[in-house]
């Protein structure tokens, strides 16, 4: 456990604070550096290129970075560029700093995928994982306090100096915690591929692992249906909310909805994972997901914060609980590489939400179009979980590959 806490805060400090504590202070960035709409959306798309970036270079890193050494690198770069942007006063260099924020945050969870599958026992690997990854969530309320309660009397600047020194103080506390580390357990077992494939797996290996085992195959198809579902649903929400005249009224509560609900099943879905299966847990949280859309389609102005609920049922936890999956037939530096593979599905699927939404909105002049769309994305996430559990009852591998 404490082991998780730690590459929590770690996870606070490379997605909380790095990719969307600025972003969210660009309200108050704006006059002091002189930001247009043009430097905003410059940001969107270089962060998330840098994101993608850093998802795809896992697969080199991790064959010459040992997951401890990702961990404490991306750490201590995340407080030195959080420092960074408190003195920046070129709009320039403030893009390339939360570019390499979020190439770094892309890192750190994969990093922290391989750590936990490498030291956690594979009965409490799902909640171990699950938890460290509502790290984010708990970034998204503690980012609201900073809004709330810091900034406005000091200001925005200092909010990046007092994030830096907790970056620090993260970053120490987790050099502590690797020096009491054991050595590295034994690679995870394996049925279709050599211990030498599973072990660190070549741009080849990797490519062919998605192509042919269907369990990497299908842990990119469930990350891919959560960039196109989730991404596109929170980056267009307060978007919607303003169109339809409810922004000042249900934009706070249900982002607050979203973050609470995300604390919770970070440990809830985790502990539900490793004691009744990974793919019954992933079938309630898509149930959840998916009810809360279908509702929000229906009425999304009285259903606002039952999506908002589910949003953070599936969103906040499904990386860990699906890569605690993928470790149980992969070894840790695999699974590492296999996560930043899921990143890029993500970032896909992010991508093609996100340009639908533009799409939608410009051919109808609404977005009701855009949240019907994302409401048969998380159908189509029922199904694919539902195989899983199917598949789970009957005793054997999600795709028959291997017994459990």
């Amino acid at each position: 456990m404490k082991m998780t806490v730690i590459l929590g805060a770690n996870q606070v400090l490379s997605h909380g604070f790095g990719v969307f504590l600025f972003a969210a202070m660009f309200p108050f960035m704006r006059d002091t550096l002189g930001l247009t709409h043009w430097h905003l959306a410059a940001v969107g798309i270089a962060t998330q290129i840098a994101y993608l970036s850093g998802a795809l270079s896992v697969g080199f890193l991790g064959r010459h970075f040992t997951p401890e050494k990702l961990i404490l690198i991306t750490g201590a770069g995340s407080s030195i560029l959080l420092l960074f942007l408190s003195f920046t006063s070129s709009p320039l260099l403030l893009i390339v700093a939360l570019s390499l924020l979020a190439f770094s945050a892309a890192v750190c969870w994969s990093g922290i995928v391989g750590l936990i599958s490498q030291h956690v026992a594979g009965d409490k690997a799902a909640m171990s994982l699950a938890a460290a990854g509502s790290g984010t969530a708990w970034g998204y309320g503690i980012n609201g306090l900073i809004l709330i309660w810091w900034v406005p009397v000091w200001g925005w600047q200092s909010a990046g100096i007092m994030v830096s020194g907790v970056g620090a103080a993260v970053a120490l506390v987790t050099v502590q915690m690797m020096r009491s580390l054991p050595i590295a357990s034994a690679s995870a077992p394996n049925c279709a591929l050599s211990e030498s494939e599973t072990t660190v797996l070549s741009t080849r290996q990797l490519l062919r692992a998605f192509l042919t085992e269907r369990r990497a195959f299908l842990s990119c198809l469930i990350y891919f249906l959560i960039g196109l579902s989730c991404i596109s649903f929170s980056s267009w929400l307060n978007t919607y909310l303003d169109e339809l005249g409810q922004s000042d009224s249900l934009a706070g509560p249900t982002w607050t909805m979203l973050g609470v609900s995300g604390m919770v099943a970070g440990i809830s879905a985790g502990w539900l994972a490793d004691r009744k299966g990974h793919a019954t847990a992933l079938l309630i949280m898509s149930l959840g997901f998916g009810i809360g859309l279908a509702a929000f389609v229906y009425d999304p102005v009285e259903y606002a914060l039952v999506a908002g609920a589910g949003y953070g049922l599936m969103y906040f936890p499904v990386w860990g609980i699906v890569s605690s999956w993928v470790a149980q037939r992969y070894s840790p530096i695999a699974t590492m590489q296999l996560s930043g593979l899921g990143m890029v599905a993500s970032a896909l699927g992010g991508s093609a939400g996100n340009l639908a939404a533009g799409y939608i909105q410009n051919l109808t002049g609404s977005l009701a179009l855009l949240y019907l769309v994302l409401a048969l994305a998380g159908v189509a996430m029922v199904c694919v979980t539902g195989f899983m559990a199917w598949q789970q009852q009957r005793g054997a591998d999600a795709f028959g590959l291997c017994r459990s």
